[in-house]
């Protein structure tokens, strides 16, 4: 039986790990959450936090909090096991949802739809930095650019999920990341559209860390799951430097260029020698 939209209610997923101190915005993101979207059960998939993840958490009504280890792939699986409305909801610890998120949301619930995500807009003055370049690369508006990154990726951080379009999913245990990814394809598998409203969006202030152990995971989850091939590895490490002086021209943001030069020489290890 289908909810009539305005009395409808989504059972919500969040995955922590210490999410109040690595995230600045944390209790922030569960307000945005409680204040836009009709919550049923928020349901916690939390790594054994030793912070005060689990303090802050309680302060919200109708949460359950389950604890095991694992990576997202785990948690993520565990999580879509527990759910129990006709639609639920992913959302990151570290995102803000814009006024009015499910309401716009809703009107995109047609039938033959089973994932509607929320664009981010960047947050992380340094992430931002980096992006600006591909503004001028590949003439794309923010929105655009990051149509064109689910497109090749997916993406959970703010996104309501029909039920049905899941209900049989595994999800490898191995995908610690690009997991979302594997459920963007699993929906549309499956005959459902997955949709990226331009009103639809968050703040995402997300803090990605560009370490040779992180980019060595990514490295070979690319290339098992042919998500990216050595050429293209290759052209990036060959632009690297390009785009970082790209970068210091435009923004004179050290950060961002080291960020952007880490990202592409650790993949390009992580791929060929680690």
């Amino acid at each position: 039986m289908t909810l009539r939209k305005d009395t409808m209610k989504v059972d919500v997923i969040l995955i922590t790990k210490n999410s109040a101190s690595h995230t600045p915005v944390f209790e922030r993101s569960l307000r945005s959450l409680y204040r836009e979207v009709p919550v049923k059960r928020l349901i916690v998939v939390d790594a054994f936090s030793t912070d005060d993840t689990l303090k802050i958490l309680r302060k919200f009504p109708n949460v359950e909090i389950h604890q095991l280890r694992g990576n997202r792939a785990v948690a993520r699986q565990y999580g879509i096991e527990q759910v129990e409305t006709e639609w639920f909801m992913f959302i990151d610890d570290d995102v803000i949802l814009r006024r009015d998120w499910f309401k716009i949301a809703q009107k995109y619930m047609l039938p033959e739809v089973g994932l509607i995500w929320g664009w981010d807009r960047i947050c992380n003055p340094h992430a931002r930095n980096r992006m600006k370049v591909m503004y001028y690369l590949r003439r794309m508006d923010e929105y655009h650019l990051m149509l064109r990154n689910f497109k090749n990726r997916g993406g959970t951080h703010d996104t309501l999920i029909r039920r049905e379009a899941v209900e049989d999913i595994q999800i490898p245990a191995d995908l610690h990341v690009y997991e979302d990814w594997y459920i963007k394809t699993y929906v549309e598998k499956k005959g459902f559209k997955c949709v990226v409203p331009q009103d639809l969006w968050c703040l995402h202030y997300l803090s990605p860390k560009y370490n040779l152990e992180n980019m060595t995971v990514i490295a070979r989850l690319q290339k098992k799951y042919g998500l990216q091939s050595d050429f293209v590895t290759l052209r990036n490490l060959a632009l690297a430097l390009p785009k970082c002086l790209a970068i210091l021209l435009i923004s004179m943001d050290l950060q961002a260029c080291r960020d952007q030069w880490r990202m592409y020489f650790y993949n390009f290890i992580g791929r060929f020698y680690k």
